[in-house]
């Protein structure tokens, strides 16, 4: 098998809770592309230090090495045509909804997201997470429910809800990288955070399980509640 990917893990290997590691290991189960999807920490940097940073996730396809979600799934719409389109939205639509994940859902959904992670981790890892965590967000973990505001990420979900309205999937008739951008910060939170925000959101919950049904690898993985 050429194709390696590494994605981030917690103490549980099979607990992946990388919003950007899921994008492309859905992608390449949307595409058909067979592929190794290998457990990583914040302390393995030596397993991907070809690709010349620190984060995953890092694909080895053979002699290339790449990184960054969005640069990946470039790639594997370019060199492995014969599987379905990444984007039948569109690329350039794609790449905004993606951002739009990343600056308006990710953004929001954080600050329940950190503290629950934090146990999830090695004893090496949580020490790592902390450290750079909270030097990001200005604060400790344990302060991060002063930020977490449920009303606030419900007109979030609300916001994603109303623009699929009746389509089966965001890029359409078929899922596309939109779907799987958001699906992957989705999982984000079935991987770590034991409420299932999606129950009171009836839309995008069967948004959600019409995906899940496609990808049953899934099941593979460890998840706080069913998909």
């Amino acid at each position: 098998m050429s194709i390696v990917l590494y994605e981030l893990a917690g103490a549980n290997p099979q607990r992946r809770f990388s919003p950007y590691c899921w994008r492309i290991h859905l992608a390449l189960w949307l595409k058909g592309v067979s592929f190794d999807a290998r457990a990583w920490r914040y302390n393995d940097k030596p397993l991907i230090a070809a690709s010349g940073q620190g984060k995953v996730p890092v694909l080895f396809d053979g002699e290339q090495v790449l990184w960054e979600s969005w640069d990946i799934a470039c790639y594997l719409e370019a060199h492995y045509p014969e599987g379905p389109s990444l984007f039948p939205e569109g690329q350039a639509q794609a790449k905004a909804f993606m951002e739009r994940c990343d600056k308006v859902f990710n953004v929001a959904i954080r600050w329940f997201l950190l503290p629950a992670i934090y146990p999830l981790l090695t004893p090496g890892d949580q020490r790592y997470f902390r450290a750079t965590r909270e030097a990001q967000i200005g604060m400790a973990l344990e302060a991060c429910s002063q930020k977490a505001d449920q009303a606030a990420f419900n007109a979030v979900l609300a916001q994603f809800a109303e623009e699929l309205g009746d389509k089966p999937f965001f890029a359409g008739n078929e899922p596309g990288y939109s779907d799987l951008s958001l699906l992957g910060s989705m999982l984000w939170g079935a991987a770590t955070w034991p409420v299932d925000f999606l129950a009171d959101e009836p839309r995008l919950n069967s948004w959600r399980a019409r995906l899940a049904a496609r990808f049953p690898g899934l099941g593979d993985y460890c998840f706080c509640y069913p998909l």
